[in-house]
């Protein structure tokens, strides 16, 4: 007979069934947002604060910062409404996708 195993209130048979770890179906996010596409975001705004304290000035190099504080919200908040928006905008970019399509 096959031994049997509870976790969280339900009954397992040990060997057949195991639970689902949500790393391997969900999204790894940094901060809300998509990893990868929030590591460039913010390699690209360190990148130009750093230009920008080193040739104008210190205080213009907070400038890119605060806009990397904007467009990770804008991201976080694009993850939250639908969370594969980026392959959403990949697939319109490189596929062409018409937004009315002629019948027949």
């Amino acid at each position: 007979m096959a031994e049997h195993r509870e976790l969280y209130g339900r009954t397992y048979i040990v060997g057949y069934q195991v639970e689902i770890r949500k790393g391997l179906w969900e999204r790894v996010k940094t901060l809300g947002a998509p990893r990868i596409l929030a590591s460039l975001w913010l390699a690209g705004c360190l990148s130009v604060a750093f230009a920008c304290a080193m040739l104008v000035g210190v205080k213009w190099g907070l400038l890119p910062m605060g806009l990397w504080l904007l467009g990770h919200g804008t991201m976080v908040a694009l993850t939250l409404a639908d969370p594969h928006w980026d392959d959403v905008i990949v697939a319109q970019l490189t596929r062409r996708y018409k937004s009315l399509y002629e019948a027949g």
